[in-house]
């Protein structure tokens, strides 16, 4: 057997064959890196965007819990403050139970007031009768002349028990006067 040549020309054109395969290969994969690296920076950016979110919705949650807390710490506030009222208002309303309600105590106090200016409207009438009587006691009746008065002309008076009597007899007593009329808030008519 005899050892064959290789061809000069065959070798070039397999080595150029060789050398495109292979630079289309390096184009690829140089590509395919673009690529890569296309989609790394993509990933890493899609990445950062998601840290960020993450961090604002976790900033977002601690202040939602933050309120969350504070509504339920207003809210036990409250409630605790609801039993307490509620307990007061137990407790008036049973110190409250055995009181006069208010309408019926005025309408106690009304009529007394009433019946106290009537009284004291009698009183006063009293009063007022009695010292006319007094006071009558002491002047003549009519046609009587006291002697010493000189200037009038007529039978003379018969003495102070005279008209005493006349007095007596003309002045009604204050248990013979009739009520004075008074009107709903016990003021004279």
């Amino acid at each position: 057997m005899e050892k064959q040549k290789p061809r000069p020309e065959h070798d070039k054109a397999t080595h150029r064959k060789c050398l495109q395969v292979m630079s289309i290969v390096e184009e690829e994969i140089q590509k395919a890196q673009e690529e890569r690296e296309e989609e790394r920076d993509k990933h890493c950016q899609l990445l950062e965007q998601l840290e960020a979110e993450k961090a604002d919705e976790t900033s977002k949650l601690q202040l939602v819990i933050a309120a969350r807390d504070v509504a339920l710490a207003d809210n036990q506030r409250v409630g605790h403050e609801i039993c307490e009222l509620q307990q007061q208002l137990e407790s008036t309303n049973a110190a409250l139970q055995d009181q006069v309600p208010w309408n019926d105590i005025q309408l106690v106090l009304d009529q007394a007031h009433g019946d106290m200016l009537s009284t004291t409207t009698r009183f006063w009438n009293t009063i007022d009768a009695l010292q006319n009587r007094r006071l009558a006691s002491y002047l003549p009746g009519s046609g009587v002349i006291h002697a010493d008065w000189a200037e009038q002309s007529g039978p003379v008076t018969q003495g102070h028990d005279a008209l005493l009597s006349l007095s007596e007899s003309n002045v009604p007593l204050p248990s013979q006067q009739e009520p004075s009329a008074t009107n709903q808030f016990g003021s004279l008519v």
